[in-house]
């Protein structure tokens, strides 16, 4: 007498390793294109360090030599020269009489209360600071061909804007990278971020205080 039992046995296994084989071949052929997912961009904080760390021009106070030193770095004392160094800024005026060559006039526009001390650190005189003559931030060039005394406030200010903090060409094509890459971490910070559930809320805790209550429509005269 024969039984069909072991042929359903059989049947009941192949069937599983199919299925195995069925679930690692799916696996196998998910793991490219999961590896070729793009990677989460860098923090803001990350993407800040670097801005700073970017190279920009300084001017010494003196001699006018040229620095090139991080952005973040902010006035220094040049150990070459032994000046104080500041951020360049550049005339953007078409008309300045110091452009050459059709590139903007630099110049710098320093705190005159820094000095250099006798230990070759820098000091602040807070006196000094309040006696000097302040620019208004325009180039000195344009100084030259300005009537200060009938210009109308429009003018002026058009001057104002004219005098710019000047980028090294190096420096503005990686900022405009990192500009981007900005946008793309604000991007995915928004699809990480994960809204509040309304119903988890509880209800605003007692200070312990006397709480208002309703009067009672009975007890009114």
């Amino acid at each position: 007498m024969q039984f069909a039992v072991p042929d359903v046995e059989f049947a009941m296994l192949d069937a599983r390793k199919s299925a195995s084989l069925l679930l690692i071949a799916i696996a196998l052929g998910c793991f490219p294109s999961c590896s070729k997912q793009e990677p989460p961009p860098r923090s803001r904080d990350e993407i800040f360090r670097e801005r700073m760390e970017l190279p920009a021009l300084y001017i010494t106070a003196k001699s006018h030599k040229q620095v090139t030193a991080p952005a973040g770095k902010g006035m220094f004392l040049d150990a070459e020269t032994g000046e104080l160094c500041w951020h360049a800024l550049a005339c953007t005026n078409p008309d300045c009489p110091g452009r050459q060559e059709g590139e903007p006039y630099l110049f710098i526009e320093p705190d005159q209360g820094f000095y250099i001390k006798s230990d070759k650190t820098v000091g602040y005189n807070l006196a000094a600071a309040r006696a000097a003559q302040w620019s208004d931030g325009t180039c000195p060039k344009c100084a030259a061909i300005r009537n200060r005394a009938a210009e109308s406030p429009e003018v002026r200010q058009r001057y104002v804007n004219w005098a710019r903090p000047y980028v090294l060409p190096e420096t503005a094509e990686r900022m405009k990278a990192l500009d981007e890459e900005l946008k793309r971490c604000i991007t995915y910070e928004r699809t990480q971020w994960v809204a509040p559930d309304p119903g988890n809320r509880k209800p605003p805790q007692s200070s312990g205080g006397p709480q208002p209550t309703k009067a009672d429509p009975a007890s009114r005269p």
